[in-house]
């Protein structure tokens, strides 16, 4: 189903950021790696913090539970699905209606069309991409790319 496996621990490594290089075209960030020691719920979800092992900053981490996991990962695959079904759907729409010749003065039906077939490309797009790499566990740093003094989900996959 997904790609990351589930078990009693998250089998994710959080990151911190130890030296940035800049160099002239490019930037290179150096990381410490460190687990995440915390064991899943039976229900719901846990909310803790790690001292990190660099800095001793307290870092905060919500760990979910196997079954809650699974369920938002049924939802973020409904969810992409709906969207590649809209897009599909709002894309033969205006294939459809494009080539109708309009009224002077009427509204062009293609713009909403076009709007919903951008929605429906952007939520199939982010719910397949979440799908994909749920793993029940939030922390520092953006959920897909990480800029800052620390990471989750490191290596990046």
């Amino acid at each position: 189903m997904s790609k990351r496996e589930l078990g009693p621990y998250p089998g994710l490594s959080y990151a911190h950021m130890v030296s940035k290089d800049i160099h002239s075209s490019h930037v290179v960030r150096r990381f410490a790696l460190y687990p995440i020691d915390i064991e899943r719920p039976e229900k719901g979800r846990r909310v803790e913090a790690l001292a990190c092992g660099s800095c001793q900053k307290p870092l905060k981490f919500k760990v979910l539970s196997v079954a809650a996991t699974r369920t938002r990962r049924w939802v973020w695959l409904l969810l992409g699905l709906a969207g590649v079904a809209a897009a599909l759907g709002f894309g033969v729409a205006i294939f459809q209606v494009g080539g109708q010749v309009v009224e002077e003065g009427a509204p062009n039906p293609v713009g909403p069309l076009a709007l919903g077939f951008l929605v429906g490309c952007l939520s199939g797009t982010f719910g397949l991409s979440y799908w994909r790499y749920e793993d029940g566990v939030r922390g520092p740093g953006s959920p897909l790319m990480s800029f800052g003094g620390h990471a989750l989900r490191w290596p990046p996959s």
